[in-house]
């Protein structure tokens, strides 16, 4: 990576701080704060003297460029200022204004090196955690700036004695250095025996937790030991001993400080290790040749993906759960809550990492191509705004090409070399970054291929095809697949707008309304080749919140801190509620809507936490969700449900006894069965009151629905036992396409039954 200075850290040295004299500088202050283009700044109608009475009041500073003033900056205390009434402030918050003077000599990227200075100068107070600003929600252009030096929106705010619209956001020392390309590290420093000890420890616990709940390894409790279990290698050649709660639905709760490794032929004591786990239990997980040394780099990208998250800056469950959306989405540390190697990403090399995982938090800046028409796929939903999918404009010479965007890891690693064919006769024409002026910047997703637009938080998410192998697959889109997303979604977004018992909930999906894919004229339809060029565009929750609500991916309620403090038991104590008050609310919100959409439709979702954005009030109380991952995820089981022609690759045969297993494995079992783990071991709720609460939830949606009362009761989802349904083993037997997504009943793999924690309410 090259770390030498870019022009606007270079530019940002230049910039030396003094605090505001009001008597010295208020003619000065005076010209710059009404200006014309200092409207948002709410003086423009002040007096000299105004202007000096206001700034004896306030922190205020200026900052000098080259010695010449050029920069009003105001420093406050949020929790003492309007903006304190909404948004959750917490320890090393401060509050920012800027005000760049008018000028008749513009320099380029001055603004941003202006805003960098101004953060490093705040940062520079050790006791600044965070920095908060509300620039008014149609200062497009400071959106833009305040997105490239890493601000995260939090949502749109009306400050209650202004009465101004104001896009609140945040920005944290990381963000700021991830963004500004200051990261203090090299792409390795991670690579630590501390960290990597730390992080294989972390990773044989979920390891020996996962193999042992899907019936791979069957620890045993050792004599008289009070909660100690053990377990030997397939070999008996190692030995392991750790201390564990056994929890409903059969979860291995293992303490990761208790796990002990011992060689048999000695004694001797060694230190846990991820990939030799594998090895030791080769046969019991059943790799094959094949399987092996792919699995084996999975398990150790995974530890490295874990030892770069355990080298940043720690943060507590409490300050998680009053962070802003993508502060969020960025600090989750588990990724997928089954899968042992779930951060694979075979194909980023150390340097991708720091610039493309979530973890990271650096901004990205899409590629767009253009593509010759008779190759490519191009579907819109109803009322898509074409302006906001972000599209640089088409030369003259390429009218009717169709706009694709590219993640810049792919068009570098993939398309320069599969599609080097179509790049030399023309059809594939490289367009550079996005819309003109670059004001879109994105952050990636959990998912790593989709991106937030963090610059313009109202404009669509984008999914890319991205051609790394992880967790089970290469992510690729398929054109084929692109050119029915949209009207898969908007018959979807229908069907929820004419349901009373969902729209009752609050339950909406997140559109994919816009979708664009290349079909390369020689390789096999299917192929892996055929899904390198595609993207689609899903709708952001931000501009469909109402005031003082806010977002979180739903995977943050599994997040632990490193002292092991779950964040959703933060979010039950700072939302005022009870538990039970708290479930309830959050169950009827996720549950209903999942167990409705199957007794009346036979459709089912993959409900898991990253597919879910929670919908929460500013103290942390669940009000509603958003579903998204619309197209690929969703399944149509019921005959009987009507679709349209262009819909109908969403229906699925799948034996009518599997159908609860929509419930039962994806939700109860992938969810929460960790979800009720945690809240229990926190203190936050016992497991039997947790079970509880969702029995009495599925129980009060049945007596409010009668005419669905042999459906119901058809999916007997208070049956004493069901099928133990295994994505471990799913990886294990294939881990390049787990999966066939036109057969999914068909790949399942079951390991006998679990006993059903809700029988007994």
């Amino acid at each position: 990576m090259n770390h030498s200075p870019a022009p606007t850290a270079a530019l940002a040295d230049e910039f030396t701080f003094r605090p505001v004299d009001p008597d010295a500088d208020a003619a000065l202050l005076h010209g710059w704060v009404t200006d014309p283009k200092a409207v948002f700044w709410l003086m423009q109608d002040a007096t000299v003297a105004q202007v000096r009475e206001q700034y004896t009041k306030l922190d205020a500073w200026i900052g000098c460029y080259r010695g010449e003033p050029t920069v009003l900056m105001e420093r406050y205390d949020p929790a003492e200022d309007e903006v304190g009434a909404v948004h959750r402030t917490t320890a090393g918050d401060v509050g920012m204004h800027v005000l760049t003077a008018p000028t008749e000599r513009p320099v380029a990227g001055f603004t941003r090196a202006a805003i960098t200075a101004v953060l490093r100068q705040l940062f520079a107070d050790p006791a600044v955690r965070r920095v908060v600003v509300e620039p008014d929600v149609r200062n497009h252009a400071v959106h833009a700036l305040n997105a490239a030096v890493g601000f995260r929106p939090v949502g749109v705010v009306t400050l209650p004695r202004t009465g101004k619209r104001a896009l609140l956001s945040t920005c944290t020392r990381e963000q700021f250095r991830a963004a500004s390309g200051a990261r203090e590290r090299e792409p390795l420093a991670h690579l630590t025996p501390e960290l990597w000890g730390r992080a294989n420890r972390h990773l044989v616990r979920k390891a020996l937790a996962e193999f042992a709940h899907e019936r791979l390894i069957t620890p045993v409790p050792l004599p008289d030991s009070g909660g100690w279990f053990g377990c030997a290698s397939d070999d008996d050649s190692v030995a392991y001993r750790f201390r564990a709660d056994l929890l409903a639905l059969d979860h291995w709760r293992i303490d990761p400080d208790t796990i002990v490794r011992l060689r048999a032929s000695d004694g001797v004591e060694l230190p846990p290790d991820a990939a030799g786990l594998v090895l030791e239990l080769r046969r019991s997980l059943g790799l094959s040749d094949e399987v092996l040394p792919v699995y084996l780099e999975e398990i150790t990208s995974t530890l490295a993906a874990l030892a770069f998250k355990l080298s940043l800056p720690e943060v507590s469950a409490t300050e998680l759960a009053a962070a802003d959306f993508q502060s969020i989405e960025a600090g989750m540390t588990e990724g997928h809550p089954c899968f042992v190697a779930n951060s694979g990403r075979l194909g980023f090399d150390a340097v991708d990492q720091l610039r493309y995982a979530p973890e990271a938090g650096a901004p990205v800046r899409l590629l767009w191509v253009a593509v010759h028409p008779d190759h490519a796929v191009h579907a819109l939903g109803r009322d898509v705004d074409v302006r906001a999918l972000g599209a640089p404009r088409i030369p003259a010479e390429l009218a009717g090409y169709v706009a694709i965007p590219v993640h810049p890891w792919q068009w570098h690693n993939r398309l320069v070399v599969s599609y080097a064919d179509e790049i030399a006769a023309g059809r594939v024409v490289l367009l550079g970054e996005g819309r003109a002026g670059g004001r879109d910047s994105h952050l990636a997703q959990q998912s790593i291929r989709t991106f937030f637009n963090s610059a313009a938080p109202d404009r669509p998410y984008v999914k890319t095809a991205l051609s790394v192998l992880n967790m089970g697959f290469t992510r690729g889109l398929s054109a084929d697949y692109m050119e029915h997303t949209p009207a898969i979604n908007d018959w979807l977004a229908d069907l929820v707008a004419a349901d009373a018992t969902l729209t009752g909930c609050g339950f909406s999906i997140l559109r994919e309304h816009a979708a664009v894919g290349y079909r390369h004229p020689q390789y096999p339809k299917g192929t892996p080749q055929q899904k390198q060029l595609a993207a689609l565009w899903r709708e952001s929750p931000l501009p469909l919140l109402a005031e003082g609500e806010r977002a979180a991916t739903m995977a943050a309620l599994l997040h632990t801190d490193r002292d092991g403090a779950p964040l959703a038991a933060a979010l039950v104590t700072s939302s005022g509620l009870t538990p039970e008050e708290w479930l309830n609310r959050y169950l009827t919100a996720y549950l209903v809507p999942v167990v409705h959409a199957l007794c009346a439709y036979g459709l089912t979702f993959m409900p898991h936490g990253e597919n879910v954005i929670l919908v929460l009030d500013r103290d942390g109380a669940p009000l509603r969700v958003f579903f998204k991952d619309i197209a690929e995820e969703i399944a149509v089981l019921d005959p009987a449900t009507p679709l349209p022609p262009q819909v109908a690759r969403i229906r699925a045969e799948v034996p009518r006894e599997q159908w609860a297993l929509s419930v039962h494995t994806d939700v109860f079992d992938c969810f929460l069965r960790f979800l009720s783990a945690e809240l229990h071991a926190a203190g936050t709720v016992h497991q039997d009151v947790f079970w509880a609460v969702v029995a009495r939830v599925l129980r009060d949606y049945a007596r409010a629905h009668p005419e669905l009362a042999d459906r119901f009761a058809a999916l007997d989802l208070f049956a004493e036992r069901f099928a133990l349904s295994c994505l471990n083993r799913l990886q294990l037997r294939n881990n390049r396409q787990m999966v066939d997504l036109t057969d999914p009943a068909g790949a399942l793999q079951f390991a006998g039954t679990l006993p059903n924690p809700i029988t007994r309410h």
